[in-house]
């Protein structure tokens, strides 16, 4: 009895050693981040639409917080991407526009101001944040915040760079040689990722080429949206109306003589290919989402789900319509500025599962630092506040959110700043020397 008794103090000594280090190396909560390019606010069947179905998504949005007054910082997706990935506005680091744009001025009246070609190397991104903080860090799919390789993902931050595109041929940028589709190819890389770094925690930036042109899915899906304009006679109706005049011709139609004469509005939705593209898009979240449940990793896992801005909707073939919202991607109203954002965390339990308060691209980073309980880098939140309280359902009243976007886009937009606080937002148009104001609530 002695020997066992001394046995079982020497396991109790050891144990209590053994204890702080057991309880340090607790897993983290782990983060996937899902950006959707060129999603309209209400492209989701949870947020109006009839004719898209997004099941998974609308789960999602179920059980975590929808923001139905989310904000992209800039109309267009390098500068937006910048201000999530730098938790700044576009205006303050330089990167207001497009990669591609940068040094072919448009033309129009005025003369497109210029911008960083890329995003700096001086910004500490959120990927940086979370790597150091021990966190694996992953990137999936389309990045387009730099072409360097001081500015490309490995160099900001992440530990894996998969774009989708490592192996083989594609058919118009979405079919692969062997009839493989690219949200299906970046998706199976993402699970293969959590997969590999279940056990320790992981920060999954999965940003995907969904919905962005060209509008390309799959013939089943698409033989689906099919019937169903059909079957709600939307197949008989004409959806796009031409508008005014394009304000500016872009960079790369200047040598083709083409003038951009009107815009092509689309008035609601039909298209049944981006249907289809969205469809498949929704699917690929939902197995995202199962498989975290098989393993066991839904309750240590934060799921953020974002786009980048508006929906296109009035040129490019304009795949979709953002009514009520006016206009869309590239321009200065909400259509071009308001998105979809659902957060999923484990961390807080709320039955307030709809927020009505304004939130922007550069509350992102400390709102995710502050829900993995890591230190916040106020260097970098100077544009941003972390958005926990709104999570937990209390209600905060944000400052307000602001805009500069000078330059032309070739959706149609024009160079303007904005700025909204509460119901009240305020543009000013440079091209035409114009201020309007407008009040939301009357939308």
């Amino acid at each position: 009895m002695y020997l066992e008794g001394k046995k079982l103090q020497t396991c109790i000594c050891l144990l209590s050693c053994f204890l702080p280090i057991i309880v340090h190396a607790e897993k983290k909560q782990n983060v996937i981040f899902l950006l959707a390019d060129d999603l309209g606010w209400v492209d989701l069947s949870c947020n109006g639409s009839a004719f898209y179905e997004t099941p998974n998504i609308d789960r999602l949005a179920q059980k975590g917080v929808f923001f139905k007054n989310a904000y992209a910082a800039s109309p267009v997706s390098s500068p937006a991407r910048g201000a999530i990935m730098t938790g700044k506005y576009p205006s303050r680091t330089g990167y207001t526009g497009l990669l591609g744009q940068w040094g072919k001025p448009s033309l129009g009246k005025l003369i497109d101001a210029d911008f960083a070609p890329n995003i700096s190397t001086e910004e500490f991104t959120m990927a940086e944040a979370f790597q150091e903080n021990g966190y694996k860090t992953i990137h999936i799919g389309k990045w387009h915040l730099g072409e360097s390789e001081e500015t490309l993902p490995l160099s900001q931050g992440f530990d894996v760079n998969i774009t989708g595109f490592e192996e083989g041929e594609w058919e118009a940028q979405r079919f692969n040689e062997r009839g493989e589709f690219i949200t299906d190819v970046l998706t199976d890389k993402a699970l293969n990722a959590i997969k590999e770094n279940r056990n320790e925690s992981f920060f999954l930036n999965l940003w995907y080429y969904a919905v962005h042109t060209p509008i390309k899915a799959k013939k089943k899906d698409i033989d689906y949206f099919k019937e169903k304009a059909k079957r709600l006679g939307l197949d008989t109706i004409n959806a796009i109306e031409t508008g005014d005049p394009f304000p500016a011709i872009p960079w790369f139609l200047q040598k083709k003589g083409d003038n951009r004469n009107g815009t092509q509005r689309r008035m609601f939705q039909s298209d049944p290919v981006y249907a289809a593209f969205l469809y498949c898009l929704d699917q690929n979240i939902g197995r995202i989402i199962q498989l975290l449940n098989d393993l066991k990793l839904s309750e240590h896992t934060t799921i953020v789900f974002y786009s980048d801005n508006g929906g296109l909707s009035t040129s490019e073939g304009s795949p979709t319509c953002n009514a009520p919202l006016k206009d869309g991607k590239g321009w200065d109203s909400e259509g071009g500025v308001r998105v979809p954002l659902i957060i999923y965390t484990p961390k807080v339990k709320t039955e307030k599962h709809v927020c009505d308060c304004p939130v922007v691209g550069t509350d992102l980073y400390p709102t995710l630092l502050d829900l993995c309980g890591l230190p916040l880098y106020e260097e970098q939140h100077i544009d941003g506040v972390s958005i926990l309280p709104l999570l937990e359902g209390k209600v905060v009243r944000r400052d307000p959110i602001y805009w500069h976007s000078p330059h032309y886009f070739n959706q149609g937009g024009y160079p303007f700043s904005a700025i909204m606080d509460g119901d009240w937002k305020y543009i000013y148009r440079y091209d035409l020397e114009t201020s309007y104001l407008y009040n939301l609530k009357r939308i």
